[in-house]
């Protein structure tokens, strides 16, 4: 093979490199315009939800398969959940603090038997009571 074939046969392999890029890099540029034409999704479903940190969970959204309750979790950073709250299937509604070993320290909740708040463990502070604010003279 003399010097001038070496280099059309390179000259050649040159010009099927530069094609098959271009090529690529239009492939490329068409898949990207075709990703930025799509909508970004409005709605989500999902039969639950657990936000991580530092490979713990943080916040835990989801139903009881068993009973079909609803609850959310909020835990700190040793997951122990320290807010609770959840929905029955009676239609009862609860919020719950846990304190650091995750005992329930203050319960609200309402029920069909009634309304409650339970403080377990707590001492009694009384807050004075705030002023009463004047009546304001209407402006016009």
């Amino acid at each position: 093979m003399t010097l001038g074939e070496k280099v059309a046969v390179l000259e050649t392999r040159l010009r099927r490199q530069r094609i098959g890029m271009i090529g690529m890099a239009l492939g490329l540029a068409g898949t990207l315009f075709i990703g930025m034409a799509q909508k970004a999704p409005t709605e989500m479903s999902l039969e639950g939800l657990t936000i991580m940190k530092d490979g713990k969970p943080r916040i835990a959204l989801g139903t009881n398969p068993a009973d079909g309750n609803i609850g959310i979790g909020i835990m700190d950073a040793e997951g122990k959940v320290r807010l609770g709250m959840g929905t029955d299937q009676a239609g009862g509604i609860g919020i719950a603090i846990m304190d650091s070993m995750g005992a329930p320290r203050v319960v609200i909740g309402e029920s069909a038997q009634g309304a409650g708040i339970m403080l377990m463990g707590a001492t009694l502070t009384e807050l004075p009571a705030m002023p009463a604010q004047p009546a304001q003279p209407d402006q016009k």
